[in-house]
C-alpha cells in the first residue's frame, strides 16, 4: 500500500482527480449561486406581481366605489346600444329597476338615444372627431325639465367588447339661473327703450332706430320720412289742470300716435317732454303727410278739454314732416333738423297743423 502510494505516476493520478473535484465543486457552487441568485429574483418578481395584482385589485375597488357611489349618473352602453352597467344615479334618473336597465337597448329606456346607431350621440362618440360633450332636456317627475350635461369617453368592457361611459352632470340650476337672466336681460333692454310713463318707444330707441334705418335705407336707396309733433300750448294744460292730468294727456296723445304707425318698421317714439315722433322707413314725403294728417286728425279727435288753448278748447297738435334719401357722407341728425325746423313753422302759422321741411339736401324728396 505504501509502495503504491509512493509510486510517481499514481500520485499525479490523485492530483488530478483532486483539481477535477475542486473544478466539479466551484462550479457546483457556482450552480448553487445562480439557483439561488434566479431563487431571489423570482421570488421578487412573484412579489411585484402580487403587489401589481394587488394594486390592480384596489384600483378596481376604488373604481367600483367612485362608480357606485358617484351622485352623478354614470352608465357604460356596447357599441349596439346594450346597457351593461349604470349606477343608482343612473337608475334614479331613469325611474327604472337594475334590471329593467342593464341588459337593454339604451333607446329602449331613455328617449334622449335613438334607435339609428348613426344618429345616436352615444354612439357617435366612437367615431374621430366625434362629438363628446353636450346638454341635454329631460322630463322629471313634476312635470318639469332637468338638464345634464353629458360626457362620453370610449372604453372596453368587461367582456372585452367596445363600448362607451357616459357621464350625467346635473347643470339644471345652472341653466335656470342662465334664463333667468336672459330674462332680466330682456327686460332691462327693453325697460331702456321704453318710455315709463307712456309705455311707447323713448328718445334712447329713436336714436337706434334712426341710425339703423339710415344705414339700411342709404344701401337700399330708399326714403326715410320723420313727423315731429308737439302738443300745442301743453304748459297751459299742465298750469290748469296739473301735472297728473298733463301724464294722462301724454298717455292718451301716445296712444294715439302708435296707432298711426302700424307697419312693422314705423316707429312712434316720446322723442322728450310734449314732443313725439314718428320714424317712416321706405316712406316718401306724400306718404308721411298722411300719416301726419291722420296722426294730428286721431289727437284731435279725442275731444280732450283744454280751455286755455289759444288754438281750440281741445288739445291739438302742431307736426313737421321731413323726408329723403339717406346717405352714408350725411349725418341722420339732418332730416331731424329738418322735421324740427318744418315743426318750428307748424308753430309760429297758428299750430293745429303739419308743415312739410324746405330741405336744401339734394337727396331730399321734398324740395
Amino acid at each position: 500500500m505504501e509502495a503504491t502510494l509512493t509510486n510517481p505516476e499514481t500520485l499525479l493520478s490523485l492530483e488530478e482527480r483532486i483539481r477535477e473535484l475542486e473544478i466539479e465543486n466551484k462550479s457546483l457552487a457556482e450552480t448553487c449561486h445562480n439557483l439561488a441568485t434566479s431563487q431571489k429574483k423570482l421570488e421578487e418578481l412573484v412579489a411585484a406581481s402580487t403587489k401589481k395584482q394587488l394594486a390592480m385589485e384596489m384600483q378596481s375597488m376604488e373604481l367600483e366605489q367612485i362608480f357606485s357611489s358617484s351622485s352623478d349618473p354614470i352608465w357604460v352602453v356596447r357599441q349596439d346600444g346594450t346597457i351593461v352597467r349604470a349606477n343608482s344615479a343612473m337608475l334614479r334618473l331613469l325611474n327604472r329597476t337594475h334590471d329593467a336597465v342593464v341588459g337593454h337597448a339604451c333607446h329602449d329606456v331613455f328617449d334622449f338615444c335613438s334607435r339609428d346607431s348613426a344618429r345616436c350621440p352615444l354612439t357617435q362618440a366612437h367615431l374621430p372627431q366625434s362629438f363628446h360633450e353636450w346638454d341635454i332636456e329631460c322630463p322629471n317627475a313634476k312635470g318639469e325639465s332637468d338638464f345634464y350635461m353629458v360626457s362620453t369617453a370610449s372604453l372596453v368592457t368587461l367582456d372585452g367588447s367596445p363600448g362607451i361611459v357616459g357621464h350625467f352632470r346635473d347643470i339644471t340650476i345652472r341653466k335656470r339661473a342662465e334664463a333667468a337672466l336672459e330674462q332680466a336681460n330682456t327686460a332691462l333692454s327693453h325697460l331702456a327703450r321704453v318710455d315709463a310713463l307712456t309705455q311707447i318707444p323713448n328718445r334712447r330707441a329713436f336714436d337706434e332706430a334712426l341710425q339703423a334705418e339710415w344705414g339700411r335705407l342709404a344701401r337700399e336707396e330708399g326714403p326715410l320720412s320723420l313727423v315731429l309733433c308737439d302738443i300745442d300750448c301743453f304748459k297751459k294744460y299742465n298750469d290748469h289742470y296739473g301735472h297728473q292730468a298733463g301724464d294722462k294727456v301724454l298717455r292718451r296723445v301716445a296712444e294715439a300716435l302708435a296707432d298711426c304707425a302700424r307697419r312693422p318698421a314705423d316707429l312712434a317714439s316720446r322723442y322728450g317732454g310734449e314732443e313725439f315722433a314718428l320714424l317712416l322707413p321706405q316712406t316718401p314725403l306724400e306718404g308721411a303727410l298722411s300719416v301726419a294728417e291722420k296722426a294730428r286728425q286721431a289727437v284731435e279727435d279725442l275731444a280732450l278739454q283744454h280751455p286755455t288753448s289759444s288754438v281750440k278748447p281741445i288739445l291739438t297738435l302742431s307736426l313737421g314732416v321731413a323726408s329723403v334719401i339717406p346717405s352714408l357722407h350725411i349725418a341722420p341728425t339732418t332730416l331731424i333738423e329738418s322735421a324740427d325746423k318744418a315743426l318750428y313753422q307748424a308753430k309760429n302759422a297758428d299750430r293745429n297743423r303739419v308743415v312739410p321741411a324746405v330741405c336744401s339736401s339734394p337727396t331730399s324728396l321734398n324740395l
